[in-house]
C-alpha cells in the first residue's frame, strides 16, 4: 500500500515540480526591462570581450551589423554553472566547499538519469541489470561510481555550508532561515541515500522502482530506509520551484538578461521604456512626488 501511494506521489511530485518551474521561466520572462548596466567586458562581444570592448567603441556603430557570438555566452555560463567561477575567483575558501555540494549535486542528476536509463533498458529493451551484455554492465558500473561519487561530495559539501554558515559571524550575519531550510532539505534525502544504499547495494531496488514509474510494472518491496529516501526526495522535487534553489535558471536571466544585454535601442525598445516610465509612483520622499509618473517627477510635473 505504502510503495504504491509512493509510485502515485511521484507522479505528482513530478507535475507540481514542471508546473512551478514552467511560471517561474514565464514570471522571469516577462518581467520589465532592466535597468541597464553596459558593464564590460561582454562575453557575446565576437572578437571584443577579449579586451573588454563592445560595438559602441566603433564610428557609425548603429549603421553595422553586430557581431553576437553566442557560444562565448554559453561558454562563460559554463564556466559558472559548472565551477562556479566567481566564488572561486573571490573566495577560494568558501569555493571548496560550494563545488563539492554543487558537483555533488551534479553527479545525483546523472545518477537519476542513469536509474532512468537503466528503468528503460529493462522495460523495454528487456534486458535485465545486471547481465553479460554490455551496456548493462556499463548502467550497473556507471551507475555505482557517479551515485556513490555523488553522494559522498554533496554530502561533505553540505554539511560543511551548513557548519560555516551556523559558525561564521560573517555568514550567519546574512545567512535567513530559508538558507538553513534549504541546505537541510537537501541533505536529508543524500543523507538518507546513503543509509538506504546499505539496503541497495547495486540500486537495483531504485531501478525497479524507476520500471514501476515508466511502465505497468508493479512497485517492488521497499525496505524503511528506502521509503524514508524517496520521500525525502519527493519533498526536495516539490520544494524546489517555490525557493531561490531555482537560480538554477534564474541565473541565465542574470547573466543574459542582466549583465549582458547590451542590445542597442534603436526604437524598438521605446514602447516598452515608454509604458514603464509612465507608471505612477505609489511612495513618497523629499525628492519624490507621490502618484507622479518616473517621467513625470524627471520633468519636473505636478
Amino acid at each position: 500500500m505504502i510503495t504504491q501511494l509512493l509510485k502515485f506521489s511521484s507522479y505528482i511530485t513530478l507535475l507540481i515540480f514542471i508546473a512551478g518551474i514552467s511560471y517561474r521561466w514565464w514570471r522571469w520572462s516577462t518581467m520589465p526591462i532592466h535597468l541597464r548596466w553596459e558593464l564590460y567586458p561582454v562575453p557575446h562581444e565576437a572578437g571584443k570581450a577579449e579586451y573588454g570592448g563592445g560595438y559602441l567603441e566603433e564610428a557609425s556603430w548603429w549603421s553595422r551589423g553586430r557581431k553576437v557570438s553566442t557560444i562565448g555566452e554559453l561558454k562563460e555560463l559554463l564556466k559558472e554553472m559548472l565551477f562556479i567561477k566567481r566564488i572561486y575567483n573571490n573566495n577560494r575558501r568558501l569555493w571548496a566547499l560550494s563545488y563539492s555540494f554543487h558537483l555533488g549535486i551534479y553527479l545525483i542528476l546523472v545518477w537519476f538519469l542513469l536509474i532512468l536509463l537503466g528503468a528503460v533498458t529493462i522495460a523495454y529493451m528487456h534486458v535485465p541489470i545486471p547481465s553479460s551484455s554490455p551496456w548493462a554492465t556499463f548502467l550497473l558500473y556507471a551507475t555505482l561510481i557517479i551515485g556513490g561519487t555523488g553522494d559522498v561530495l554533496g554530502i561533505i559539501g553540505g554539511v560543511g555550508l551548513l557548519t560555516r554558515r551556523l559558525i561564521n559571524p560573517v555568514l550567519r550575519d546574512y545567512t535567513t532561515w530559508p538558507d538553513y531550510l534549504n541546505l537541510i532539505l537537501v541533505l536529508l534525502p543524500l543523507i538518507s541515500g546513503m543509509v538506504a544504499w546499505t539496503y541497495d547495494p547495486y540500486f537495483n531496488l531504485a531501478r525497479e522502482f524507476m520500471v514501476s514509474l515508466v511502465s505497468a510494472s508493479t512497485v517492488p518491496y521497499l525496505p524503511p530506509a528506502v521509503i524514508v529516501n524517496v520521500v525525502f526526495t519527493q519533498v526536495l522535487i516539490a520544494y524546489i520551484p517555490f525557493t531561490k534553489i531555482t537560480h538554477f535558471i534564474g541565473k541565465y536571466f542574470t547573466y543574459h538578461k542582466v549583465l549582458w544585454d547590451d542590445e542597442p535601442n534603436l526604437g524598438q525598445l521605446d514602447d516598452e521604456i515608454g509604458d514603464l516610465t509612465a507608471l505612477r509612483l505609489p511612495w513618497n520622499a523629499t525628492h519624490i512626488k507621490h502618484g507622479e509618473s518616473w517621467e513625470g517627477n524627471v520633468m519636473g510635473g505636478s
